[in-house]
C-alpha cells in the first residue's frame, strides 16, 4: 500500500510538471523560497573586467528579484535594490537548474551576462535554509542577539546591503549578511525592504 501511494505522489508530480524549488547558492545569484506562500525572492550580482586605475571591476550586473511560483515558473520582477525601475522576466525551475528570462537588461548587464537573447541557466552549489532575500532601507540597520530592543550588537548594515532570512517571528527577521565575514542575528522587518505581495 505504501508503494501504491508513493507511485500516486510520483506520478501526480510529474503529471502536473511540478519542480521543487530549493532555496540556495546558485553561484552568482542567491535565491530563497517560501513554500508557504511560494514566494520567491533572490540577487544576481556578477561582474567583469577590471579598471586598472581603481582596480574595480569595469562593468557590473546587480538586481533584485521578487514572484510567485506556480507550478515551475514565476512571472518576476527585478530592479536595482532601492530603485524604481523594474524589468520584468520569467524564472523557471528545471530539476536543480534555475532559468531566468529579462524582457530587456538591466544597465551593466549586457556586458557580464545576457538574460534576454536566451535564458541565463544557473546549477545549485549549496542549498540553504532561506525563506526570504531582502535589503536594508534605512542608512543603518542593526543586528540584535535577540529580539528586543536592548539586546542592540555594535554590528550593522547599510542602506542597499542585501540579507538572508531563515525565519520571521511577528516584527523581527533572523538573517544573515555575508560580507567580509558572515554576520548573523535578528534584525527589525521594518529596517528591510516590504515584498509587493506581502
Amino acid at each position: 500500500m505504501r508503494k501504491l501511494c508513493l507511485f500516486f505522489i510520483l506520478l501526480s508530480t510529474k503529471a502536473y510538471g511540478q519542480s521543487i524549488l530549493t532555496s540556495g547558492d546558485y553561484g552568482e545569484l542567491k535565491l530563497a523560497y517560501d513554500k508557504n506562500t511560494k514566494q520567491i525572492t533572490g540577487f544576481y550580482e556578477s561582474s567583469t573586467g577590471v579598471d586598472e586605475q581603481t582596480a574595480n571591476p569595469k562593468f557590473t550586473c546587480v538586481f533584485y528579484i521578487e514572484g510567485k511560483l506556480l507550478k515551475n515558473k514565476a512571472s518576476i520582477e527585478t530592479y536595482y535594490p532601492l530603485d524604481t525601475t523594474i524589468i520584468k522576466g520569467e524564472l523557471i525551475v528545471d530539476a536543480k537548474k534555475i532559468k531566468i528570462y529579462l524582457d530587456s537588461e538591466h544597465g551593466g548587464c549586457w556586458n557580464v551576462q545576457h538574460f534576454t537573447d536566451e535564458s541565463a541557466t544557473f546549477s545549485m552549489d549549496e542549498s540553504k535554509q532561506w525563506i526570504q532575500v531582502r535589503y536594508a532601507i534605512r542608512d543603518r540597520v542593526y543586528f540584535y542577539s535577540e529580539k528586543k530592543e536592548s539586546s542592540k550588537n555594535k554590528s550593522y548594515i547599510l542602506k542597499g546591503n542585501i540579507v538572508y532570512i531563515e525565519k520571521i517571528e511577528r516584527d523581527w527577521a533572523y538573517c544573515s549578511y555575508v560580507g567580509k565575514k558572515t554576520t548573523k542575528g535578528w534584525i527589525k522587518l521594518n529596517d528591510l525592504n516590504q515584498l509587493k505581495s506581502n
